[in-house]
């Protein structure tokens, strides 16, 4: 059972935007996963959402896509627009 906070429009449209940028970067789920020093589930169950990011693992989560934290939040930002529903 998925909780709310997971299945809401807005967070759908940032893990999209997760699992874009990451198919982008050419990494997959694994690659990944071995950069955060995660098993594979963790990737799979965030871009699944099963699993939230926190705010730290977002940044390293980020770090790990190769780009600045600051820049991919805005990126998320840009992506679910002004009204963020959560």
């Amino acid at each position: 059972m998925q909780r709310a906070w997971v299945t809401s429009s807005s967070y759908e449209m940032a893990v999209a935007l997760l699992i874009e940028t990451r198919s982008t970067a050419a990494l997959s789920q694994r690659d990944l996963a071995d950069r955060l020093g995660k098993p594979r589930s963790f990737v799979s169950k965030v871009e699944t959402r099963e699993r939230r990011l926190d705010f730290v693992e977002f940044v390293a989560y980020a770090r790990a896509l190769g780009l600045d934290p600051a820049d991919l939040m805005m990126m998320v930002a840009q992506r679910v627009g002004p009204d963020v529903v959560f």
